[in-house]
């Protein structure tokens, strides 16, 4: 396999670019609510050599630790216009997890008129306007409110565990956490079909939502919605190995390989 490059045609987008010959699918990857572009980095061990990756990088993490973690979805589509450019002309499959699946679901709609978008998949996010993560975690909108309990469910991270960490660590994942969720309020949710690419919808068999609440998805497109689960809570997405390794590539290969 060929080194790949990495290019960041803007702050917020990170191209992992094809390690052998020619690109021939883009996969673009958005975090969830408190995430960063770093998990997907490990995927280039397994996806195909001639796939691209797109990585979502929103502030206050990483790379981009230095800046306010608060981001707004215009914000995004703004980076992705200035981007799109340097994107590269071939088909582009679109993943997100969490949050990240609405966010996705936006970026799809933006993509589609310029790029070949092939397929959505949207993990552990049931397209539910009215529910708000947000003010589960965060009661009355107060950052220094925090439900542990509801914050564990999302996060993987215990009651006890997020105590025991050290201030200068728990501090940031705080203002992470509260910015993403904050912006899960203001994300429109579609209601009609606003794709027309096929999209596969999973989550973890013991994930926060039964397999029944995803089918909602198929009201955003007007092509084909396939529900899958696999073993796992919330975040089993990033699991090493992860359970999707096998069923990823053989999406994205037969999308664009």
């Amino acid at each position: 396999m060929g080194q790949r490059s990495l290019k960041k045609p803007t702050p917020g987008l990170q191209h992992v670019a094809s390690g052998s010959g020619p690109s021939r699918v883009c996969l673009v990857c958005v975090p969830p609510a408190g995430g960063a572009a770093g998990p997907y980095w490990a995927w280039t061990q397994w996806l195909p050599p001639q796939a691209d990756l797109l990585l979502v990088q929103p502030p206050g993490r990483e790379d981009r630790s230095a800046e306010p973690p608060e981001w707004t979805l215009d914000h995004l589509r703004k980076e992705f216009e200035f981007a799109l450019a340097d994107l590269p002309d071939i088909p582009h499959v679109v993943l997100g997890h969490s949050m990240g699946s609405l966010v996705g679901t936006h970026i799809a709609t933006w993509l589609a008129p310029h790029r070949d978008v092939r397929r959505l998949i949207v993990s552990s996010y049931r397209p539910d306007p009215g529910e708000s993560r947000f003010s589960r975690v965060f009661p009355g909108g107060d950052i220094g409110s925090i439900d542990l309990a509801q914050f564990a469910e999302l996060s993987g991270i215990g009651a006890q565990e997020w105590r025991n960490l050290p201030a200068e660590f728990r501090e940031p994942l705080l203002r992470r956490w509260y910015a993403d969720l904050k912006l899960s309020v203001d994300l429109p949710v579609p209601s009609e079909p606003v794709l027309d690419c096929p999209v596969t919808a999973w989550l973890g068999d013991a994930d926060l939502m039964a397999e029944g609440e995803m089918v909602a998805w198929s009201k955003l497109t007007s092509a084909t919605c396939e529900v899958e689960s696999w073993p796992g809570g919330h975040d089993y997405l990033f699991a090493r190995p992860s359970p999707v390794k096998e069923r990823l590539v053989e999406l994205i290969e037969n999308e664009g390989l």
